[in-house]
């Protein structure tokens, strides 16, 4: 369980972060992989700017999740199942806002979510969840499991 900003650098330092980092351009084709995925299921997505800079400073991160060495964050932008284009979708018009998936989890492959103002979703297949504000915030949600219904953030 993570409870501070430090414990989170910490967790993620453990993955490879630091601060500062940019992983710039090899970014850009795990955003152009993921833009055309969501294209193949009709559903048009684009970074914004959170998830840019979040996406270029945490791409290509594997955190352990828990003590279950299965049980990884991989900050990636990703596409996890079919179905989920159009569920992600689905709460960006009912957040009516733009999402973006900048990682998932790979022990039941829920995504998380970007919008343009920063703050972070998550998709499950038991429903969608607000996770923060920020990257903190949303960090330490993920990691105790506290996490909020995405209906209180519909407009």
């Amino acid at each position: 369980m993570l409870s501070t900003p430090a414990e989170v650098d910490a967790w993620l330092t453990e993955a490879g972060w630091y601060p500062g980092r940019d992983v710039g351009n090899d970014a850009i084709g795990a955003i152009a992989a993921v833009v055309e995925r969501y294209r193949a299921y009709g559903i048009d997505i684009e970074p914004s700017a959170a998830a840019l800079a979040f996406i270029r400073e945490h791409a290509f991160l594997l955190a352990v999740i828990d003590t279950a060495p299965e049980n990884f964050a991989i900050f990636t932008p990703r596409l996890a199942f079919k179905g989920d284009a159009e569920e992600i979708a689905e709460l960006a018009g009912e957040l009516g806002a733009k999402l973006f998936p900048v990682g998932h989890d790979t022990y039941d492959g829920s995504t998380l979510l970007v919008d343009e103002s920063g703050r972070f979703f998550f998709s499950h297949h038991t429903g969608a969840y607000y996770l923060g504000s920020e990257k903190y915030e949303a960090i330490m949600s993920l990691m105790s499991s506290k996490i909020v219904d995405a209906e209180g953030y519909f407009v």
